[in-house]
């Protein structure tokens, strides 16, 4: 997945919660964890958008999964 610069926080979040969901190492995941700690302490941040965010960012990793496994048959 492609993503183009936000400066909409959910969309940020979003993008968080994708990354994190595709770290290749432990490293990585370290690091994206830190950044989403970072976002979630942001008072414009609610429960309701960090769950949106975070469903999104399951469903769009569900997808490209499928789209992968048909593709390489």
């Amino acid at each position: 997945m492609k993503f183009e610069p936000t400066k909409d926080k959910n969309e940020c979040l979003f993008q968080g919660f994708y990354l994190l969901f595709n770290c290749p190492t432990e490293k990585h995941q370290d690091e994206v964890c830190s950044m989403l700690l970072l976002m979630l302490a942001d008072p414009d941040i609610t429960k309701e958008h960090a769950e949106t965010a975070c469903a999104r960012a399951i469903e769009a990793v569900f997808n490209e999964k499928q789209l992968e496994k048909s593709y390489n048959g």
